[in-house]
């Protein structure tokens, strides 16, 4: 955060020489910097805390300590009061909550099927369900009415939500940053013919990526993604059927390696609800996701600070990291039966036990071998054979 309003207050807002491309940020990133230069001003001379600063740790602690919003508005009132320089301290812990706001990093609630058969949103990809009551498919209820003791009136309360990150205005905020921005363009400078595979930019499947889709690697600064999911279980529970829900984690791999997958750069996308597995119905709470990656395929509109210009900051999903069960519920292929394997397909070699009731692949490990090895020169593995 330091980073970027030092950057702010250098940011040159006049036009290049020679008449190139302008150097004044877009509409929204001129927006940010001048936040940050207003509220990250010092809260007294010498101080090392701005207002932002002591706001966001005021949040963090809330979170952290599961402290009532009334408790943190008792410890704001006592950090005035013990202070003799009020001026930008926040005035309260919803003042706090909405100078955050302003970095641009907003959290969506989204309401669900309770069956999971589809979610209770807008878009402008043609989804226009946010006004419905009930699931258009199994019409279950989207809302449970409750009593309110104060008002005497019914309360809707969704019966099921998701919380959803966007993921675009995150990507962007690591090109509004010199620290991260310049090391955007890593893997471009950085390739090596060596054999020695230090990053995914040395492996076939990147190489084939910008050989297929030439344009998108014509800019170093298009971003590359990994996807990642897996169940979670949130507490420590005792009960046979614990809760379980599936985060969508997302990294970019344009970083060198030292901050690649690092835990600054791992972004939480979405939180899938449980208390069960999604199973294949894990693309229904993936949609959101979906369409800005759509969107960052055509290109959004991203001020670069280490350049002083704007582009069009496109991304590409270039593949899932996940166990085998959730590799089936990502990729739509059944992991079970006969068809389990994805790399052998149709193609499979699997043989029926009958006594056991299941299939078995006892004869395909051979082809994974070296020829060289033993085993491929002796029919020693053959079905029917002792």
């Amino acid at each position: 955060m330091e980073d970027m309003v030092g950057d702010a207050l250098g940011v040159n807002l006049s036009y290049t020489e020679g008449g190139e491309e302008e150097t004044i940020p877009n509409e929204k990133a001129l927006k940010f910097y001048k936040m940050m230069q207003e509220v990250n001003k010092p809260l007294f001379e010498g101080s090392s805390d701005s207002k932002l600063s002591m706001s966001v740790r005021l949040l963090a602690a809330a979170s952290d300590w599961s402290v009532a919003e009334e408790g943190s508005e008792c410890y704001t009132d006592i950090m005035r009061d013990a202070t003799p320089v009020k001026d930008n301290l926040p005035l309260s812990f919803y003042e706090a909550q909405k100078l955050v706001e302003k970095l641009g990093l907003e959290v969506k609630t989204i309401d669900c099927c309770v069956n999971g058969c589809m979610l209770f949103y807008d878009n402008e990809f043609g989804k226009n369900d946010g006004a419905l009551v009930a699931c258009k498919f199994c019409n279950a209820p989207r809302y449970e009415v409750c009593d309110d003791a104060d008002s005497q009136k019914k309360k809707r309360v969704s019966v099921k939500s998701m919380f959803y990150l966007p993921i675009i205005p995150r990507l962007q905020r690591l090109f509004a940053s010199t620290h991260t921005a310049e090391k955007m363009t890593w893997h471009y400078y950085n390739k090596t013919n060596s054999g020695v595979m230090r990053h995914p930019c040395d492996g076939v499947a990147w190489k084939h990526f910008d050989q297929v889709h030439r344009d998108f690697a014509e800019d170093p600064r298009n971003v590359r993604i990994g996807l990642c999911s897996d169940g979670f279980i949130p507490y420590i529970q005792a009960s046979a059927t614990p809760y379980s829900c599936w985060p969508i984690l997302l990294t970019p791999y344009n970083l060198p390696p030292e901050m690649c997958m690092s835990k600054p750069y791992l972004f939480l996308s979405c939180i899938v609800p449980g208390p069960t597995s999604p199973l294949d119905g894990i693309d229904v709470y993936l949609q959101p996701l979906i369409h800005d990656l759509n969107r960052l395929w055509n290109g959004a509109s991203t001020y670069d600070i280490a350049r002083k210009k704007n582009f069009r900051m496109r991304a590409a999903l270039m593949w899932t990291i996940n166990d085998f069960p959730a590799y089936g519920m990502l990729s739509g292929w059944s992991t079970h039966g006969r068809l389990a394997c994805p790399h052998c397909m149709e193609h499979t070699k699997a043989i029926w036990l009958h006594h056991g009731r299941k299939h078995s692949w006892f004869d395909c490990h051979r082809p994974f071998l070296p020829k060289t090895h033993e085993f491929c020169k002796r029919n020693l593995f053959t079905k029917g054979k002792t």
